[in-house]
Formats: structure tokens, sequence, C-alpha cells
């Protein structure tokens, strides 16, 4: 881990109060263990009230060297957090990756908790743990030559061998995990956004029924890995138990009034190694979790892109960051100058991710599903601050034609969600049409608006040069010269609005439901 050479004075400060508090605890119970024997003797009452006093003592340092120890583990942690998150999301802004998607979030929220358990509760606390065993095994050589093989031993297991056979069927469990939850994110995604199509295919109870059936095995996963858990206290338990028995067995030929102090010794150390075999056995997913953090460019995909006078996708293949599936499988796809391309098929089907990775491959004015308007004037929303020229008789007549004139230049937008749906669409289609670009491309333009608005913004996207759209709107496909149907990733029917309906393939089809359902 780079970042942790940043912090590394105050984690080895952390490390060692930890192991000197650790230490301190388990003196206090070896202390009270000695106590009992030592009562059996009838020491002086001075001596009793001296170890009473020490352990007070103690229990006052631990709790203060406790305090130290979390301020110093836990600054340490939110400083290495807040210096990867800004990192990740500086590295995404240049890898244009889609800031507005649900798994982008997921990855700023879930993925950070893992990195916080990275440092708090599996690599601190494992490195106290086997410098508190290693002082254990020295203790244990003073009193018991064979409590040094126990000890050992012990420490073999707890700190080696159960992490590592509980990382495998924990590996087992994440993976299985993250597979569930990415399709039944994706077909819940598809049942909301895509209800329509379903429901006119009457599919609609189908799909309810596999995501009725995902989330019964995302529930059986979390079973299982409570499963695990349990095992791991039963198997800790028991240990300890049997460690107990041991050292009853071995001191019956020695010191036998050391055996209280040992106890209670072991009860205090398992408290120590209980406390690590979980986290520890989830050490090798939390790492990888925390490398995809850090690599600059999350993504995964193949294939070429290349852009001149047209753009030519070649076989692309994409994948999302930790996605258990390809978004887009060998797509290929050929747009030149002058032509209008769309591009159709259900929710989840990969028409966002396909046109995500046309956009910056030339010059376009692009609408993305998400639109966001600065805390501005109209006027400097629309102008981009300027950057575009346009005088204000030609945005107010724009205004006026899209039913956008209560709107005033100088009027405030104070927060994007000021705007209606169909206000946003209709005023970045202003924004692209003063951004005056040759190349369209636009993902659901037609979207949350009226029958008169719709066909308003459909002939101005026909006027354009050159067009990529993605739309679930079919009642202007015939105005297209090549339409894409896409399902699962791939484009599987492409060719002119008559060649398709002749075809009477996926494509022809979706028509014929769109047509009815209206």
């Amino acid at each position: 881990m780079e970042y942790l050479r940043n912090e590394r004075k105050h984690i080895v400060y952390s490390i060692i109060l930890g192991v000197v508090g650790s230490l301190i605890g388990i003196s206090i119970f070896a202390m009270s263990g000695y106590m009992i024997s030592l009562s059996f003797f009838e020491p002086p009452i001075f001596v009793i009230l001296l170890i009473i006093a020490v352990i007070k003592l103690f229990g006052m340092m631990k709790g203060g060297l406790k305090y130290l120890e979390r301020l110093l583990s836990h600054n340490s942690t939110f400083k290495l957090i807040s210096r990867v998150r800004t990192q990740y999301f500086e590295s995404s802004l240049n890898s244009g990756k889609d800031m507005h998607s649900v798994r982008f979030i997921q990855t700023l929220s879930r993925y950070f908790e893992d990195i916080e358990d990275y440092y708090i509760t599996i690599i601190y606390p494992y490195v106290v743990a086997v410098l508190l065993s290693i002082a254990v095994i020295l203790l244990s050589a003073l009193i018991n030559p064979a409590l040094v093989v126990t000890a050992l031993v012990l420490a073999l297991i707890m700190l080696v061998l159960l992490p590592f056979v509980f990382s495998i069927w924990n590996g087992r469990i994440d993976a299985e995990y993250r597979v569930l939850d990415e399709n039944a994110f994706l077909k819940t995604y598809q049942f909301i956004h895509g209800f329509t199509d379903l429901f006119v295919d009457n599919k609609d109870k189908a799909v309810q029924n596999e995501i009725s059936g995902q989330l019964d095995a995302i529930r059986r996963n979390k079973n299982k890995d409570s499963l695990k858990e349990a095992v791991i206290e039963l198997i800790t338990g028991s240990a300890q138990i049997g460690t107990i028995v041991l050292i009853i067995l071995l001191m019956q030929g020695g010191d036998i009034f050391l055996i209280p102090m040992l106890i209670l010794l072991v009860i205090s150390y398992f408290e120590v190694l209980a406390l690590v075999v979980e986290p520890t056995s989830r050490f090798f997913n939390t790492h990888q979790k925390v490398g995809e953090i850090e690599r600059p460019a999350g993504e995964t995909g193949d294939g070429e892109i290349s852009s001149g006078g047209s753009i030519r996708l070649e076989a692309v293949s994409y994948k999302y960051p930790a996605g258990a599936y390809d978004a887009l499988s060998k797509v290929t796809m050929n747009v030149d100058a002058g032509e209008r391309h769309a591009i159709i098929g259900s929710s989840g089907s990969g028409k966002t991710t396909l046109l995500n990775q046309i956009i910056g491959e030339r010059e376009m004015a692009v609408m993305p599903q998400h639109l966001d308007f600065y805390n501005a004037t109209i006027r400097e929303n629309l102008t981009m601050f300027g950057h575009f020229r346009a005088a204000d008789e030609e945005i107010e007549h724009l205004l006026a034609e899209f039913e956008l004139d209560h709107f005033k230049l100088d009027d405030y937008v104070y927060f994007t969600g000021q705007l209606s749906g169909g206000e946003k669409k209709r005023l970045h289609l202003v924004r692209m049409m003063l951004e005056d670009k040759d190349w369209w491309l636009l993902d659901e333009p037609s979207a949350k608006l009226n029958q008169s608005l719709q066909e308003k913004v459909w002939r101005k996207i026909f006027e354009t040069d050159t067009v990529i759209v993605s739309t679930h709107d079919l009642s202007h496909l015939h105005h297209f010269d090549v339409i894409h149907f896409m399902e699962a990733g791939q484009i599987i029917e492409s060719g002119s609005y008559e060649a398709l309906m002749a075809r009477e393939g996926a494509a022809a089809e979706a028509v014929k439901r769109y047509t009815e359902y209206l």
C-alpha cells in the first residue's frame, strides 16, 4: 500500500500503543488470577492491597493507552481514505467514467468502507496480535517449556491456519455475492426503467419472478456468511477451552498455584485472537478491492475505436469495475459523416454504455441521460459562461420555440432539481444548438416530453448533419439511415428501416409491440 508510507509514523505509534495496552490488559487478568492463588497462603493484607492498587493503576493506563491508540489509528485511517478517495475521483474524471452511475457511487461508498476495514480491523489488529503472541511465547518460556510449544501452536492455528482456511470460504461467498448483486441490480434496473417494454411483451411477471429468485439467492448467500462467523466462534471457543484444559494438565507436576493466573491470562489473550480471525480471513478480498481503487482506470475493455471523417468500432468489448459480465461484447459499428444512426433495445441492453464509448472520439454535441446545470443564470448555462457565442435575441427565440419563454436570461438556476425533467431536456437541446456542432449524440432525447414537444425535438434532430441517437421512442425510426438493435451488450441486428422490417427479426418485433401499445 503506497499510501501507508505517508502515515507510517502514526501507524507505528498506534501499533506500539496497541501492543502495550494489550499486554497491560493481559497483566490485569494475570494478576487477578495470581491474587486468587496467593490468597490460599494467607499473605499479609498489604500485599493484597498492593496487587489491587497495581490492577487499578493498570486499568487506568489501559484506558488511556486505548484512547491514544484509537486517536492515532483512526486519524491515520481517515487521512488515508481521504487521499485515496480524492485520487480515485481525479482519475475517474480523467478516464471519462460515468460519474452518475450507481456503480461509481457504490465504489465511492462500499469500497471505501472496505478500505477502512483494511486498516482498522485487518492490518493493525493482526500486527498487534502477532507481537502480543511473541510476548506470550517468551513469557511461557519463563514458566514451563511445554507452555512454549502450546503457545506457539496456538498462535499458528489462530493467526495462520484458520485465517487461511476461512479466506478460501470467504472468497467463494464474496465471489458468489458479487455475481448475484450484479445480476439483481441489472434485473431491477431493467424492470423499473424498461417496464413498458416488458409489459407490452408480457414478460413483466417473469422478470419480477427472476428478481425475487435472485433476492432469495442473496439471502442464502448472507446466511452462508453468518454460518461462517458462527463456525469461527465455535472453533475459537473450543480452542480456548482446550487450551485451558491443557494448561491444567501441564501444570499438575509444577507450580499449581499459577493455574488461576494462566487461565485468566488465556481468557484475556483469546479476546485479542478471536477478534483477528474473521477480519483476517477477508484480507485477500479486501486487498483486491483496494487494488481496484488504487488503479487509475478501473474499467476493462478491448477492441478498436477510430475516428476521422467517420467513427469505426471494431469488436469493442467493455466491462465495468468489478463487473461480473461484459457490458459490451464484440460490438462493431460504423458511422459515416452525414448519416443518422438509431440505437434501440430494452433497458440494460448496453445502449448508454455504447454511447459512452463513442463520446470523445471526435468533436460532437452530446446529450447524456443525466443532465447537469450550473448554479448560474440561464444565459450562462446555455452559453457555457460565454464559450458559445450567441446574441440574447437568438437565445430568446430558441427558448420560445421550445416553450421555455417563461425563463428570462437572467433567471438563476440554484440547483438542478429546480428544473423539471422536460425543461432540462429542452434547455440542453438549446445548449447543443448554440454549440453548433456537425455531429450530435443523444441519449433518450424525447423522454419526459409531451407529444407536441417531442415532434419539435425530433424535427430539430433531423436537421443536423450527423446524428447518433439511443431511444425507446420507435415512432421515428423510418427517418434514420441505420438502426442498431442491442440485446445483452451486443448488436444483434443492423440495417435500414425497410430492411429490418422485411427481415421480421427482433427490431421488427419491437416496432410491432410499440405500435400495438400506442
